[in-house]
């Protein structure tokens, strides 16, 4: 392996100069990379959930896994045609969701090493049954790997965070849409940055904030929620970092999930990336995580300092699966 890295590094010494080496042969993969790499082996056998254009473990990169996603292949490169994206990055889908649980959808149990959701549980309306499906669908020490947007980074700016009673609601109630209220709040309240109102950035971006949609425009679509059985595709959770594990954790500590976070948070750019895993662990001093969550820390991250890095935020959050999970418990 070491051999190989050598012989890159002098290919590019020979054909670009030291430049070269600079430029590409001491880059950094982007942090999601890195934690695919560490935590889903090639081998599998993994499940990927609603890669659309932009899978971290690609089939075609040998990586012995399945895709979940809300239209077949076919149905989303039409879907992307015209949208700027790559659309020959789209690989078979192996499972197409349809409203059930994830299991019912796979027809499996504890089957997999490892599951990988990028921009994913932002969006679904039952956050415990969604990790509690993924939960079933891992074997006994399997790797859930999320890739989850830091709301203060993107058009969520300006929006409340995610309690854990809110979380706990939408379990209670079954939710299978986000509520007008919901709905709402990310009309009115949703921003960009910038000349472009770019819909999510670095911490270090220059620009202005702006209102991405009108008050009006928000009132019709809250109107719209109400009467209306389209789907109106928002997030309902927010995150940062400090939000998240407090919110694992609460959900572990009382009993509702069997999964705790292993690894991560950590946040590179507009976006953090965390490991669950069964755990027997409680997730520490309670006061400590909440006075993180009020308090987060202003300096960035070991990974957020890497200027390398790779930010396709705004990409993923246009493409991301619109993906709903239906109440189930944990299991």
């Amino acid at each position: 392996m070491m051999q190989n890295a050598y012989r890159r590094l002098y290919a590019l010494w020979m054909r670009e100069g030291i430049g070269g080496i600079i430029r590409h042969g001491l880059r950094r993969p982007p942090l999601r990379q890195r934690f695919v790499a560490r935590y889903a082996p090639k081998a599998g056998p993994g499940l990927e959930i609603g890669p659309s254009h932009s899978p971290l473990a690609p089939k075609t990169e040998g990586f012995n896994v399945e895709i979940l996603d809300h239209a077949s292949a076919q149905d989303l490169r039409t879907k992307y045609r015209n949208a700027g994206v790559d659309i020959d990055h789209i690989e078979d889908v192996d499972f197409i969701w349809r409203g059930e649980s994830l299991p019912e959808t796979v027809g499996r149990r504890g089957c997999y090493d490892w599951i990988i959701a990028s921009h994913v549980i932002e969006h679904t309306p039952d956050l415990v049954g969604f990790l509690g499906d993924c939960q079933a669908l891992l074997q006994e020490s399997g790797r859930l790997i999320l890739v989850v947007p830091d709301k203060r980074y993107c058009f969520d700016h300006f929006q409340s965070l995610t309690s854990t009673g809110d979380v706990l609601d939408a379990h209670q109630f079954g939710r299978t849409r986000p509520s007008p209220g919901r709905v709402f709040d990310h009309f009115a309240n949703a921003v960009g940055k910038g000349r472009h109102r770019v819909l999510s950035w670095h911490r270090r971006a220059p620009g202005a904030m702006q209102l991405v949609h009108t008050l009006e425009g928000a009132r019709d679509s809250w109107r719209h929620a109400q009467t209306d059985d389209a789907y109106v595709d928002v997030h309902n959770w927010r995150f940062t970092p400090e939000s998240f594990r407090l919110i694992i954790g609460d959900l572990r500590d009382l009993g509702l999930l069997e999964l705790g976070i292993t690894d991560g948070p950590t946040g590179a750019g507009g976006e953090f990336c965390a490991c669950l895993q069964r755990s027997n662990n409680r997730h520490g001093d309670r006061i400590a995580n909440l006075t993180a969550v009020e308090r987060p820390s202003a300096e960035p991250t070991r990974f957020e300092a890497d200027e390398n890095a790779d930010y396709p935020i705004a990409r993923t959050i246009a493409s991301s699966m619109r993906f709903s999970a239906t109440s189930r418990p944990a299991r």
